[in-house]
């Protein structure tokens, strides 16, 4: 199972009651598979991603040192309808990066070479939007590379054994937004943040909840009503 960690109790009593916030992911990584393509504004397909990770609350003590102490397990049957994908981390060099970055760079000329009017920001935007490659320029091999570049990540975070879910839809202004602005329009929802800013999440979509153990009664009078028949498990430290 999966598990997403938060750093405080309000912070899951939001995820629980309104969902997940879609947050924007710069994974840094695109400048190592097409470095001549200017990035620097956005990455391709930065439209908003949830996070979680497959260890043990045994064994993600370092995980969520960093990330949270207070856990949501979602269940196998949830996260398989958000299609969680397990992330593919990439070396900065290497033989399978050079593999990576010679196919990145056939896709990219492809794309390049299917743009018909290269001063339209709405037919480059296939540079960065995998449905704008695919069903407006016709860029399958690009598209598609694009779709794998959602799920990539370096990999010097390998020991977080990350998975993703990814927004199923291309909503740009994510992007230039902070992680706190975005989680603050969801907390909770507002206007059309309701639809599109989050991942929405109920009772039998959790399989357990996370907490230290010196905060199992705060956590557990905090948890809203409808949650309080989910098992705790509570960490030492």
């Amino acid at each position: 199972m999966l598990t997403h960690y938060t750093k405080k109790i309000d912070s899951m009593v939001n995820i629980l009651s309104h969902g997940f916030a879609w947050v924007a992911n710069r994974r840094n990584l695109v400048d190592i598979l097409i470095p001549h393509h200017d990035y620097s504004g956005r990455e391709p397909q930065q439209f908003g991603m949830v996070s979680f990770t497959e260890a043990t609350p045994e064994e993600a003590r370092s995980h969520s040192d960093t990330f949270g102490r207070y856990g949501i397990v979602v269940s196998d049957e949830w996260a398989k309808r958000q299609n969680a994908q397990r992330v593919l981390y990439v070396d900065s060099e290497g033989l399978t990066t050079e593999s990576l970055r010679t196919i990145f760079e056939i896709g990219y000329r492809d794309c390049e070479a299917r743009i018909r009017f290269p001063d339209d920001a709405g037919w480059t935007m296939a540079y960065e939007n995998k449905a704008v490659a695919g069903a407006v320029v016709g860029a399958a091999l690009w598209a598609n590379l694009l779709q794998l570049y959602e799920y990539m990540e370096s990999s010097q975070f390998s020991c977080e054994r990350e998975w993703r879910i990814v927004h199923p839809d291309p909503y740009y202004s994510l992007a230039g937004r902070r992680t706190e602005q975005v989680i603050d329009d969801v907390s909770p929802p507002q206007g059309w943040a309701e639809h599109l800013n989050v991942a929405k999440i109920a009772p039998a979509d959790v399989a357990a909840l996370i907490c230290p153990s010196q905060e199992r009664q705060a956590f557990q009078r905090a948890v809203p009503a409808q949650y309080a028949n989910v098992p705790v498990t509570c960490t030492e430290g």
